[in-house]
């Protein structure tokens, strides 16, 4: 039973976002944050809300499902608007657009048009089961936004470093988890959704994929005692 990795996934999820927040404030400053990977977390953590709040289908099947995983996810929901709120209006001055470049837009209509074809149907309400779908296309590309700023900027701001590795850590204990349960997120009686499992599947090893190259340098910038800013250092790392 791997359903408990599903809860311990949003548990580190949220614990990189605190991170993030508590840096920030600390700094007095959203230097090397990505406003616009930000704004698609607070999208992906409201459907995702709106998937499992009211219904059960997308719930670990043990005692964390009850309660604890919602909450998580609000928790999440909570401080990546927190960050938005610190990039729009308390520390602005601070931002730089300029280097933020990846339209988000780019990810999200994509995202959106898959999921109103490839959704599961484990809540057997369709707005429900397309938004947790929209949440996981979306948070399987979300990150591009961070690492464009990365390349942008030319370093890596340690705290974002280490916020991305986290959420890498989420995204395989979520991996884990689907893949050995993936036959109950597909219609075996309908031509399309018979396949919506499998695609899961894959969405969830997109995310692994998109972010590889970044985790292997940083995971040779830690064995190496390099500070994780230059992890785009290809000379350094």
């Amino acid at each position: 039973d791997f359903s408990f990795l599903l809860t311990l996934s949003s548990v580190v999820s949220v614990f990189s976002f605190l991170m993030v927040v508590v840096k920030i404030e600390s700094n007095r400053s959203v230097r090397g944050v990505s406003l616009k990977m930000m704004e698609c977390y607070i999208l992906i953590l409201t459907c995702r809300l709106f998937a499992i709040v009211p219904f059960e289908g997308y719930l670990p099947f043990d005692k964390s499902g009850d309660w604890l995983y919602q909450l998580c996810e609000a928790i999440g929901l909570g401080l990546a608007g927190t960050i938005v709120y610190f990039c729009r209006s308390r520390f602005q001055s601070t931002y730089d657009p300029e280097s933020d470049t990846l339209n988000h837009l780019y990810l999200i209509v994509p995202a959106l048009a898959i999921s109103f074809v490839f959704h599961p149907n484990l809540n057997s309400f369709l707005p429900s089961d397309i938004a947790w779908a929209f949440a996981l296309y979306l948070e399987s590309v979300a990150v591009l936004c961070q690492l464009f700023m990365f390349m942008k900027e030319g370093q890596a701001q340690p705290h974002t470093s280490h916020f991305l590795a986290a959420q890498a850590v989420a995204k395989l204990l979520t991996f884990i988890f689907w893949a050995s349960s993936f036959s109950e997120l597909s219609n075996p009686n309908h031509y399309i959704k018979s396949f919506v499992g499998k695609w899961v599947v894959v969405m969830q090893l997109v995310q692994l994929l998109v972010m590889g190259d970044f985790i292997y340098h940083y995971i040779r910038c830690i064995r190496k005692g390099i500070p994780v800013s230059q992890v785009l250092c290809s000379d350094n790392v």
